[in-house]
């Protein structure tokens, strides 16, 4: 706009002038000819001589323009002629920026220009500005946290150049908007091969500012600066390779001296004829060559209360060390030190590969001393294990590719010395009913089907089968180990001689003791009734020829057929008991036995001054059981609690309760009386066993035997109300 006014002012001028001096020109003639003046007269000569001019005013504007756009252009060809100087001298890329903007400035082409440089990130990496002044610095803030003006944005996203005419009106966000005064702004992206590296941006006279020259020009100056920086970050990273290369062969050639280190230590190791001692004073030699500076560095391994170091051993301010670690406990320590200061590395003046090295020797040490140790635990195992077996009261045997390489002295006492064959084989000396069980015993054994269950079996010793007082019975169990680097069996036998005959022994007389509880209960239950039949039989005998006696007669011949029928009772209470009858198995609520025996004895507890209280759990899962007996027990519990708080005058009280506890059913019957004392505890369950006057002794063991049948236990402990507990445990059945 300010140009369109400033070319109207010159044209006007221009006119105002030509037709002044037209019309003075045109009133000298006339006045010379004498001829009159007249002002309208004037009028052609100022239309003429202002157009005349006019045409002159705007040919000398032009010619200034072309004048100033030949300057212009000599100027831009001066800044690029020094700008591909630049470009061909310089390498460094902070000094070729700065470079770049002081040339086209310096040269007047330009009021100013800047340069930022991003990476593939979009991070500000570098930045060169000339004339642009302290307010530049803004403009870095603000690229640094990712922002860019409109110009710029645009300028990354195409190829053409982005021209801002008036950047102090359109750009007021811009840090640098002041600096564009009265000029304008042409920003160009610096690329090559179609990779952006950044922007460049001048100030221009507005009067240049859609000179295509001047766009092409700047577009070449900037594809030469991408060029440029294209050829600077090929030399970075040839630069970089060659560091990195050189780095890696240096890194490498380390590498090798710590693994040649470890092979070394191996090899050590290895020699088997070396004490402990030896080993360590050699690892601690081989670890100086490995570090980065071997001569000045220096090695000590500490175990317990020995040393082992090098000659030059010294301790300084430059330490690295490691725990030596055996069996998971601190064994010693392995320290290096640097005899002189040397740069800072990774871990002071070390290398991290040392402190991987350090660590990794610190490992195998402690390995070696676990296995040193390892070995003469070893070698004593060794010797107690056999000093054990050699001595051991179980018969202990080697089998291996079908022949007795061992066997110990019990073994020997048992089967006979070395060589014999394997009794397995030899059925002829098996007691006949165990020959099936041997056989299949063996056969295990043969086919390595182990480990084989623990058997017992009966054999005659050294082939003396009709002497049947040398019977053996032995208790025999095979493994599979390794025997001498190859598999073998290890077959153990105890002698079960005595041990059984003490069984049978025990059983005998248990059989007796039972029989006799048996015997006296039957005649306790039984000599009641047989003395009341005997006196009402004499009875009968006196009133039998007596007249009147017809009534006294048909009681006494009630009460024998009582009598006769107690006896029968008693009987078939007996033969109960020998042969029970078979649970009958039904889907059930295990409370509702339980329930059922509550209600039927609980008015008879309240007459009798007893607090009868329930504690039925309400989540139990339905179970197959038979109801009819868990009633039974229930009631059998209740009625036995009762009848043991019978002389009791107060705090008489029975909890029943149901839980369950994992797949089993739990129920409970506490009482507070007197509770079963520890000494008869074993024998409440027994046949016929009973502390009251006028039990019978079978309703516990009946108890008992109905829980077997259903696979669970039922025991007696004291409660917590002082008095007995009997505790019924039944897995859960949910299907049969």
């Amino acid at each position: 706009m300010a140009r369109v006014i400033q070319r109207f002012i010159f044209g006007a001028l221009s006119f105002l002038i030509g037709a002044i001096v037209l019309s003075v020109v045109f009133g000298i003639l006339k006045s010379t000819a004498g001829l009159q003046i007249a002002l309208d007269g004037y009028l052609l000569p100022i239309l003429f001589g202002g157009v005349f001019g006019l045409i002159i005013g705007l040919w000398g504007l032009r010619l200034k323009t072309h004048q100033k756009k030949h300057q212009r252009f000599n100027l831009i060809l001066s800044a690029i002629r020094h700008v591909d100087q630049l470009l061909v001298h310089e390498k460094d890329r902070a000094h070729l920026l700065t470079g770049i903007c002081e040339s086209l400035v310096k040269n007047r082409g330009y009021h100013n220009a800047w340069i930022a440089i991003f990476n593939e990130s979009g991070e500000l990496v570098a930045s060169a500005e000339a004339d642009v002044g302290k307010k530049f610095k803004s403009m870095i803030e603000w690229l640094k946290k990712g922002q860019m003006i409109p110009c710029g944005q645009r300028a990354l996203k195409q190829s053409a150049i982005i021209i801002t005419e008036n950047p102090f009106n359109d750009c007021k966000d811009c840090p640098l908007s002041e600096n564009y005064i009265n000029r304008g702004a042409i920003t160009v992206r610096l690329e090559h091969k179609e990779k952006i590296y950044g922007i460049l941006t001048v100030s221009i006279p507005e009067d240049f500012i859609s000179d295509l020259n001047e766009h092409n020009l700047l577009q070449e100056i900037a594809g030469d600066i991408g060029y440029a920086l294209y050829g600077i970050e090929l030399e970075e990273k040839e630069i970089q390779s060659q560091a990195q290369q050189q780095k890696t062969i240096h890194d490498l050639a380390e590498r090798v001296k710590e693994l040649n280190c470890l092979f070394e230590i191996s090899r050590l190791v290895e020699r088997r004829s070396l004490s402990i001692e030896e080993i360590l004073q050699g690892i601690v030699e081989f670890i100086p060559p490995a570090c980065q500076y071997p001569d000045i560095t220096c090695a000590k391994i500490t175990i317990e209360d020995q040393e082992f170091k090098t000659g030059n051993f010294k301790e300084t301010n430059w330490k690295l060390g490691q725990n030596i670690i055996a069996n998971k406990k601190k064994a010693g320590t392995l320290v290096v030190y640097y005899l002189e200061e040397k740069p800072e590395r990774d871990e002071g003046p070390f290398l991290k590969e040392e402190r991987d090295l350090i660590d990794a020797i610190s490992e195998r040490v402690g390995s070696i001393i676990e296995r040193r140790k390892t070995q003469t635990a070893l070698v004593e195992s060794e010797k107690r294990f056999r000093d054990l077996v050699e001595n051991s009261l179980t018969g202990i045997s080697i089998i291996q590719d079908g022949q007795i390489v061992y066997q110990n002295p019990e073994q020997e006492s048992l089967l006979g010395p070395l060589p014999r064959p394997i009794k397995f084989k030899d059925t002829e000396s098996i007691h006949p009913d165990d020959v099936e069980k041997i056989n299949a015993f063996y056969q295990n054994v043969s086919a390595r089907n182990l480990p084989i269950g623990a058997t017992e079996f009966r054999f005659y010793p050294f082939g003396e089968k009709a002497n049947r007082s040398n019977m053996k019975w032995v208790h025999c169990q095979a493994s599979l180990i390794e025997y001498q680097g190859r598999d073998a069996i290890l077959v153990n036998m105890m002698d079960m001689t005595k041990a059984k005959e003490l069984e049978h022994l025990l059983k005998t007389q248990d059989k007796m003791a039972s029989l006799g509880r048996v015997a006296a209960g039957i005649a306790h239950e039984i000599r009641n009734p047989l003395s009341g039949i005997n006196i009402y039989l004499n009875t009968l005998k006196k009133l039998h020829h007596q007249d009147g006696s017809e009534e006294k007669v048909e009681q006494i011949l009630k009460q024998l057929q009582s009598a006769s029928t107690k006896i029968e009772s008693v009987i078939r209470r007996v033969m109960d008991f020998a042969k029970p009858s078979e649970p009958k198995l039904v889907l059930t609520d295990i409370n509702e036995p339980v329930t059922d025996a509550i209600n039927l004895t609980a008015v008879t507890m309240r007459k009798s001054g007893i607090i009868l209280e329930k504690k039925l759990a309400d989540d139990l899962p339905p179970s197959y059981v038979d109801p009819n007996l868990i009633e039974e027990i229930i009631l059998n519990l209740l009625n036995n609690a009762a009848e043991a708080m019978k002389t009791m005058e107060t705090g008489k009280k029975i909890v029943v309760s149901s839980s369950m506890k994992g797949e089993h059913f739990i129920l409970l019957v506490s009482d507070s009386g007197p509770g079963v004392s520890l000494n008869i505890r074993e024998k409440i369950f027994d046949p016929y066993f009973t502390t009251k006057s006028e039990g019978t002794g079978i309703g516990l063991s009946l108890s008992q035997r109905a829980i077997t049948d259903h696979t669970g236990f039922l025991t007696v402990s004291e409660s917590e109300l002082g008095g007995a507990e009997f505790r019924i445990e039944i897995p859960i059945k949910k299907c049969r």
